[in-house]
Parts: C-alpha cells; sequence; structure tokens
C-alpha cells in the first residue's frame, strides 16, 4: 500500500482509537457533563458543516447533515428497546439509509452548493428520510414486521447487532470507496470512508452506552480533517498532474539548510507538440511524465514547476547521489510508448469500438 495511502488513512485510524478509548471513562461523566458530552456531534459536525459552505462543498455539506439527522433520531426515537417495532423500524431505516446515502455521493459530481445542483444534492437527504417515514406510514404494521424480520433481522451472529444484509451494504460501499480513493487518492473518498466507518461502529455496536456520542463527534472532527487536508491540496498541488506545485516548492526551498540537490527538468519541443496534436492530448503527456517523476526514488520529492518543467529536490544529498535516480526516471520516460490515435480512422459506432476494444 503506497505512503501516501497510510498518510490519508491514519487520521481515521486514530480517531476510531480515541472514541472507543473515551467511551467508558464518558458514561461516568456527571449529569451536567453528560449533558455537555451528548451535544459534541451537533457541534463538530456543525463546524464541518459551516467549513463546508465557506469551501462551497455541497457533498460534504449533505453528509454532515445526514449524520446530524441520524443522531437526532438516535438521541429522541432509539432510546428504548429495539423490541419494540417502532424503535426497531427507526433504527433498521437508518443503518440502512446510511451507507445507500454514501454510495449515492460516491457516484454524485461536485458542483458547488450554491446553486441549483448543490441545493438538489442537500435535498437528498430529507427527501430519503421523508421516504421511510412515508413507508411506515402507508405500509400495514403487519407486512413491514415480516419483511424486516425476513431481512433485516438483528444479532443474527454472537456480539453482532446489525443485520447481515446491511452489513453486507455496508461493505459493499466500503470497497467502493477504498477503490476510488486508491484511484484517485482525493480526499473526499477518505472523507467518505470515515463517515462509513463511525456509522457501521454505531449501528453495530448500538447497544452499548455511549456509542452514538462518541462515534458521531468523532465522525465530526474526520470530516473536519478531510475538508482542512482538501483544502490544503488545493492551495499546494498541481490540479492537473497531482504533484505538489510551485508553492509547495517555494516553502520546501526556505527550509532546506546548505545541503541538498535540485533537478530541473522540462518536456522537449513540447510547444510543437501542443500545436500540432492539441493540448488535450499535451496533458496526457505531462500526466504521464508527473506520474513517472513522481516514482523517483533516492528520497527525491517531485514537484511541477509550471507549463512542461518539473522539479526534484533531493534534500541532505548531492548531485552525484542523486544523477542514477534522476537517470532511472529519464530512461523510463524515454523508453515509454505512448500511442496518439488518429480521430479519421476511429470506430465511428459504439459497438465496433467495442468490438476493437475486446480485440
Amino acid at each position: 500500500m503506497p505512503l501516501i495511502l497510510l498518510r490519508r488513512l491514519f487520521p481515521v485510524v486514530v480517531l476510531v482509537s480515541v472514541a472507543l478509548f473515551i467511551r467508558e471513562p464518558a458514561i461516568g461523566l456527571n449529569p451536567e457533563q453528560q449533558k455537555l458530552l451528548n451535544w459534541m456531534p451537533y457541534v463538530t459536525l456543525g463546524i464541518a458543516m459551516l467549513i463546508c459552505i465557506n469551501y462551497n462543498r455541497a457533498r460534504l455539506f449533505t453528509v454532515s447533515l445526514a449524520l446530524i439527522l441520524a443522531y437526532y433520531f438516535i438521541q429522541t426515537e432509539l432510546q428504548s428497546s429495539l423490541d419494540d417495532f417502532h424503535t426497531f423500524y427507526i433504527y433498521t431505516s437508518i443503518s440502512v439509509l446510511m451507507p445507500l446515502m454514501l454510495l449515492l455521493f460516491l457516484f454524485l459530481s461536485e458542483r458547488g452548493l450554491k446553486n441549483r445542483y448543490g441545493l438538489f444534492t442537500v435535498l437528498t437527504v430529507p427527501i430519503l428520510f421523508l421516504i421511510a417515514y412515508s413507508v411506515y406510514e402507508l405500509v400495514p404494521e403487519s407486512n413491514l414486521i415480516r419483511i424486516l424480520i425476513h431481512h433485516f433481522q438483528i444479532r443474527t451472529i454472537e456480539n453482532v447487532l446489525l443485520a447481515v444484509n446491511s452489513g453486507v451494504l455496508y461493505l459493499l460501499v466500503f470497497i467502493i470507496s477504498l477503490y476510488q480513493l486508491i484511484k484517485t487518492y482525493d480526499e473526499y473518498f477518505v472523507a467518505i470512508l470515515s463517515v462509513l466507518t463511525f456509522s457501521f461502529i454505531t449501528f453495530n455496536y448500538f447497544d452499548q452506552e455511549k456509542i452514538s456520542v462518541v462515534m458521531l463527534s468523532m465522525a465530526g472532527i474526520s470530516l473536519i480533517i478531510s475538508l482542512m487536508r482538501g483544502a490544503h491540496d488545493m492551495a499546494y498541488r498541481d490540479d492537473l498532474t497531482g504533484l505538489l506545485g510551485r508553492r509547495a516548492l517555494n516553502e520546501r526551498l526556505k527550509g532546506l539548510g546548505k545541503h541538498y540537490a535540485i533537478a530541473m527538468a522540462d518536456v522537449d519541443h513540447f510547444k510543437n507538440f501542443n500545436d500540432t496534436h492539441g493540448h488535450d492530448i499535451g496533458d496526457e503527456v505531462l500526466k504521464m511524465v508527473a506520474r513517472h517523476i513522481d516514482k523517483v526514488k533516492g528520497g527525491g520529492t517531485a514537484y511541477r514547476y509550471g507549463g512542461e518543467e518539473f522539479c526534484v529536490v533531493f534534500a541532505g544529498k548531492d548531485i552525484e547521489y542523486s544523477k542514477p535516480y534522476l537517470e532511472t526516471v529519464r530512461t523510463d520516460i524515454e523508453s515509454y510508448k505512448m500511442q496518439i490515435r488518429d480521430k479519421e480512422h476511429r470506430e465511428k459506432t459504439k459497438e465496433k469500438a467495442k468490438q476493437r476494444g475486446r480485440r
């Protein structure tokens, strides 16, 4: 697993561990402290929503809203035994809606919060909760009991409260989220994975006192961290190549000290290539080159300096040490075969294109 992926997921692991560690001490707090603690999920998730408004992020704003609504129902409707059908229905509905909503947000593109698309994204949560409420009101209770017991029976496995079908749904969304994270390293998918994890633990160990308070409080903190790291990426990473950008390089240079090596590299004849094949193909070339430069060994860090220019910094190293690693990158790029398809000879129909792809 690449180091960058471990760095992305490390805060989630820490926050889950902290939540599990503080749950038992939280039970022993006095009544006044308990009241304050019960407000913590609203506080952390509310802060996350405010940050989303500031950064114009509709998807994570809606995820935070979903968690707040889930916590509200936990506090107001799920404080009685799950043997009561009303309580059992609400518990099952929320435990199913959470992974379904997160699955939906995996495929919704971010178009900002302050427009009609953002409004539609935000409205998905109350609409889904309203549908669940309508089912409870419109479907006869005897039919609902039969459906829920048959498909979402709780505690079918020892020490596991969540229904098997709900657990499978969580697992499916977890695998898709992890795949998207591995493919893109986007902090957004870290946020989805963290919410999925905290939500799963909450409902799987729902009979444990204070589990929802500590888990959903940490879910809010995790969202705040993801939003801050996402903002950092926007400021310091190049949007096209994913490499650290010139601002990150300038800050790195201030703290290098006296012993270091810096390599500057550019793509030969890139302007002529762009003029001949177009900027879209040129962008693909830059991304390919960036991927190879980012794999530099020997402790080098790759940056995009601007245009077709790149930079590699070896802190605490000299030129002779750095040269072999840089030459390896150069030869890898030189030997890489990149085929440019001629638009005039592309298959004209989707079916023919699929057949060509299968061949």
